[in-house]
């Protein structure tokens, strides 16, 4: 990878976009795109994820179990809650299975516009930055409304906790 910084841990937040595999030889790395521009991380993409619900108080599969038990079982590729801050769900999604070694995640607040480019889906992230990824954009249109359906259901089971402790 050349000259390239590579971190050898991170921890997602609001400031993250984006966590894509980079193959390098035969080690994967992830590629993190967040507010500060793109990080290569000497980590999986799902070590990241797992790391970050741990760190934030939570564990990937806590995360998972609150997913299966809004979506049902029968929904696969789940949307997660990494966790609250002020209240706000941070929500990633997988675009293919999570245990995929392609798979990549995406951070539901980092969205400002999805289009369709092809057999592609072009994303605008919230810094302006366009990224084409190779996936279908009905896919992709159908892992976003998930994720938002689950940000809703988590910014409105933080309401109510809220008004329980204020009553």
């Amino acid at each position: 990878m050349g000259n390239v910084n590579i971190a050898d841990s991170y921890h997602i937040s609001f400031n993250t976009y984006l966590i894509e595999p980079l193959e390098h030889g035969d080690k994967l790395y992830s590629r993190v795109y967040d507010k500060s521009g793109e990080i290569i991380v000497s980590r999986k993409p799902i070590y990241i994820i797992r790391k970050s619900c741990v760190l934030m108080g939570t564990n990937y599969k806590t995360a998972r179990t609150v997913s299966k038990r809004f979506f049902g079982n029968e929904k696969h590729k789940l949307p997660i809650i990494i966790s609250h801050d002020y209240g706000m769900p941070c929500v990633f999604f997988p675009l293919l299975s999570p245990a995929s070694p392609s798979n990549v995640w995406v951070g539901l607040h980092a969205i400002t516009n999805i289009r369709r480019i092809k057999d592609s889906t072009e994303i605008t992230l919230k810094d302006g930055r366009e990224l084409i990824l190779n996936f279908n954009y009905t896919s992709f249109c159908s892992q976003y409304v998930s994720a938002s359906m689950l940000h809703k259901f988590g910014t409105n089971q933080r309401l109510i906790l809220k008004n329980d402790l204020t009553l």
